[in-house]
C-alpha cells in the first residue's frame, strides 16, 4: 500500500472538505440537512470528527444506525407523452420519495424489548401501562392479521415496512491512495459490502475524488407490519385514513428486541472501524513502519557482512599460523 501524502492531495479536493467542514460547524440549532432526523446522529459524530481531521479525508453523509417504520408512497399518475418520449422515459422503481415516515429512532428502544407472550410480574405490568404500546408508539391501529386486497381503483395497498438499517457512511477521499485504508479498515471491521459509491467520481473534469461507502447489509432487518387504508369506507369519523396492523405487539416486539441486538453489534463495529482506520493513519502501515533495535539497511549490512567475513578470514589465517608454529616446536623436540 502506498502512503498518502499531504502534497499528492489536489486543490480540488482542498476546496470541497473545506466546504463540507464550514457546513458541519454551524451550531446544531441551525443546523439541517436531507435526513428525516435533519442532522447528524448524535452516536457518529466522534467518528466523523476523527474522520475529518486525517488528511485527504471528509465525510459526506452519514447515519449511525437507526430503527424506522415506513409507510410507502403511492406513484403520482403522469400525463400521457408521445410514443418517442415514452421509449426514452426511465421509470424509477420504489417510490420511496413519496412516502412517510412513521417512526424513527437511532437508539435501542430498551423499554420495549421484553420476552414475547407479555410480563408477568405486577411490577412490570404496572410499567407496561405507563408505556405506549408499540402499535400507538408506530401510528398503527391494530388488526384482525388479514391482508388486504385491492382497493376500489384496483391498486394494491401501501406498505408500512419496519426497518433496522446498520451504521452507513459516505467518506470522499482526495484519490484511490486514500480511499484504499478507508476500505481496508472497512472490510477488517466487518463492513464487508463497503465499496466505491461510484466510479463516474473518477471521471470528473474538475479532479477525482473517490467516495467510499462504509455499510454492512448483513445487520439489515426488514418486515411488513401494516398497511394503508385509503378506502372512504376504511376512514375515521374525522376523515383521517387509518394505518391497520397485520401483527401482534408480540411480533413488534421480537423485531424490537432483534433490532436492540443488532444497534450492539453496529456499535462493535463501529468502534472497531474507527480504531482501524487511525492506527492504519497513525503510522502502522500508511507511514513507514517503526525501525526495530538494530535495523539496518541493506547497504549496511552487505558492508557489515564483508567485514565480518574479512575478520574470520584473518582469524582463520591466524590460528593456522599458530598451529603450524606449534607443530614446529613438536618436530624439533622430537629429533
Amino acid at each position: 500500500m502506498s502512503e498518502p501524502k499531504a502534497s499528492a492531495i489536489p486543490d480540488i479536493f482542498e476546496s470541497r472538505k473545506r466546504k463540507i467542514l464550514a457546513e458541519l460547524s454551524v451550531p446544531e440549532a441551525e443546523y439541517t440537512d436531507l435526513s428525516p432526523k435533519g442532522s447528524v446522529d448524535e452516536a457518529i459524530r466522534d467518528l466523523i470528527s476523527d474522520i475529518n481531521a486525517l488528511p485527504g479525508l471528509v465525510t459526506t453523509s452519514s447515519c449511525a444506525g437507526r430503527i424506522s417504520v415506513f409507510l410507502e408512497g403511492r406513484k403520482k399518475q403522469q400525463q400521457p407523452k408521445p410514443q418517442e418520449e415514452q421509449e426514452r422515459q426511465f421509470i424509477a422503481s420504489g417510490g420511496k420519495g413519496a412516502g412517510k415516515w412513521l417512526y424513527v429512532s437511532h437508539d435501542a428502544l430498551e423499554e420495549y424489548d421484553v420476552p414475547s407472550g407479555g410480563n408477568s410480574a405486577g411490577e412490570d405490568s404496572h410499567q407496561e401501562k405507563e408505556t405506549k404500546s408499540l402499535h400507538e408508539l408506530f401510528g398503527m391501529v391494530p388488526g384482525d392479521g388479514k391482508p388486504p386486497g385491492l382497493n376500489k381503483q384496483g391498486k394494491a395497498p401501501r406498505l408500512v415496512r419496519f426497518h433496522f438499517e446498520p451504521l452507513i457512511l459516505h467518506i470522499m477521499t482526495a484519490n484511490l491512495n486514500h480511499a484504499h485504508p478507508v476500505l481496508s479498515a472497512a472490510s477488517s471491521s466487518g463492513f464487508r459490502e463497503s465499496g466505491l459509491q461510484s466510479l463516474r467520481c473518477l471521471e470528473g473534469d474538475d479532479g477525482p475524488s473517490p467516495i467510499v461507502a462504509v455499510r454492512s447489509a448483513g445487520l439489515s432487518l426488514e418486515s411488513v407490519i401494516g398497511y394503508y387504508e385509503d378506502d372512504d369506507d376504511n376512514a375515521t369519523a374525522n376523515n383521517e385514513p387509518v394505518i391497520r396492523s397485520l401483527v401482534t405487539e408480540e411480533y413488534l416486539q421480537m423485531l424490537v428486541a432483534i433490532s436492540n441486538e443488532r444497534f450492539s453489534i453496529n456499535k462493535e463495529r463501529k468502534e472497531r472501524f474507527r480504531k482501524n482506520l487511525l492506527d492504519l493513519y497513525s503510522g502502522s502501515k500508511l507511514k513507514k513502519k517503526a525501525k526495530p533495535p538494530g535495523w539496518e539497511d541493506a547497504q549496511t549490512r552487505r558492508e557489515r557482512m564483508r567485514a565480518e567475513g574479512l575478520m574470520r578470514k584473518k582469524l582463520h589465517q591466524d590460528q593456522a599460523k599458530i598451529n603450524e608454529n606449534q607443530d614446529t616446536v613438536l618436530s624439533s623436540d622430537e629429533q
